[in-house]
């Protein structure tokens, strides 16, 4: 789906075991997606032009595929996105390659043309003259016809599972920006907040921990696996075992980072927050170069993660966001303006005697170049941080939801994945 200026948000709202019916449709939209791929190929090989996302369409709609059209350009539109992320990263990235991977099995799509309520259950359509799949879901679902049903196999569950989006309402309410706070991105703490008063550090070492395990293991058991013959008895138990164990480590580090992240969302609304300013890093990784363990380290730092998570969370309470750039933030002195590179965790400059942590001095500059400041408003002593490390009960202040009061469906238990039906 393109990204407008309409929101959307995804659930799941049923789920199901393995069938022919439902492996049927993943194999049609493999064999889509890969056609798709096919004629994308030999059209730029042989003419030396890619096709048109349009031209694509044209072509492929005379194949006259067992499903409705829209489901066709839904899983053409699939392979769209993924070229123009090839076209985008192509001019930074020369060994970037376009999409080139046929699939077996892709995840089959509904548009709402295809998609209605019949009998208290969804009615996704195949076509004219074909059967409708039929599935149960929850009546909180039933509010609103979704956009978009996507049918999704689970390769850790071994079961199907069916992700709505629905669309929602952007918050119209646009105050203007008065109380700000500035925030810090960084490696160890992945927060650093400062609103020209006081500052709060969220300690991030539990999540670098989880990290750097999470990498050591997949570096062991990749070596497990390159002494053993493929499809072997042992390559088998291997594979079970890795992708156990990361799927539990990559649901530990995405617990962390959504309590850190709505932790801090709920408190800046808390003290009626309007504006939200993240430092704009993203092009961090290509402009440093510190020595192999640093650099792996900021390889492993996904402040792209915290940033999305930050930006939706508040926008949903009616926060704005905004970025900045943040050159050289951690490096000046918020009371004389001079630059030095702090090598410890406390910043101290050498002509002023001023000093403070070196977090927080990166999110007081940041506050004062996104103002447009001469100086920053606190040069004197700065006030001690407030630090929250995380703990698992870590929870919001509020009671408010991203989810509406919609809950994704419970998986099926084993009874009933021996006996029940889409």
């Amino acid at each position: 789906m393109r990204k407008t200026d309409k929101n959307y948000r995804t659930y799941i709202i049923a789920m199901s075991v393995k069938t022919e019916q439902l492996d049927g449709l993943n194999r049609l939209a493999g064999r889509i997606y890969s056609k798709t791929i096919s004629l994308a190929e030999k059209t730029h090989d042989s003419k030396g032009f890619w096709l048109s996302d349009r031209g694509l369409k044209a072509y492929l709609k005379f194949k006259r595929y067992p499903c409705q059209a829209h489901s066709v350009q839904a899983i053409i539109d699939d392979y769209c996105g993924a070229r123009r992320s090839f076209f985008a990263n192509r001019k930074t990235n020369p060994n970037v390659r376009p999409p080139f991977k046929r699939n077996w099995y892709h995840p089959f799509t509904w548009r709402a043309t295809g998609i209605s309520y019949s009998r208290g259950k969804l009615r996704l359509s195949m076509g004219k003259g074909r059967d409708a799949l039929y599935i149960k879901i929850n009546k909180k679902f039933h509010k609103k016809v979704p956009s978009e049903v996507s049918l999704v196999y689970n390769r850790n569950t071994h079961i199907y599972e069916f992700h709505a989006t629905y669309e929602t309402q952007p918050s119209t309410h646009k105050p203007e920006p008065k109380n700000i706070v500035a925030v810090d991105l960084g490696e160890i703490h992945p927060i650093v907040c400062f609103d020209g008063i006081t500052s709060e550090i969220y300690n991030g070492r539990y999540l670098r921990s989880l990290v750097q395990y999470r990498e050591k293991f997949k570096a062991k058991i990749n070596h497990l696996l390159s002494r053993c013959q493929r499809s072997s008895r042992r390559w088998k138990k291997l594979k079970r075992a890795k992708n156990r164990t990361l799927n539990q480590l990559n649901n530990v580090i995405r617990d962390v980072r959504h309590k850190i992240t709505s932790r801090f969302v709920s408190t800046r609304k808390a003290k009626k927050v309007e504006t939200i300013v993240l430092g704009d890093i993203k092009h961090i990784r290509q402009s440093i170069d510190y020595g192999k363990k640093s650099n792996q380290k900021s390889h492993q730092w996904a402040f792209a993660k915290i940033t999305d998570l930050i930006t939706y969370k508040a926008k949903a309470v009616g926060i704005e966001v905004d970025t900045q750039d943040e050159a050289y933030t951690s490096q000046t002195c918020p009371s004389c303006g001079r630059k030095k590179k702090p090598n410890k965790r406390t910043y101290q400059c050498s002509k002023c005697e001023w000093q403070g942590h070196r977090d927080v001095v990166g999110a007081s500059n940041l506050l004062t170049k996104y103002q447009g400041w001469l100086f920053n408003p606190v040069v004197g002593a700065v006030v001690s941080p407030t630090g929250i490390r995380y703990h698992p009960d870590l929870c919001r202040l509020d009671k408010w939801s991203p989810f509406s009061g919609l809950k994704s469906s419970k998986p099926p238990t084993r009874k009933q994945r021996s006996t029940r039906k889409p």
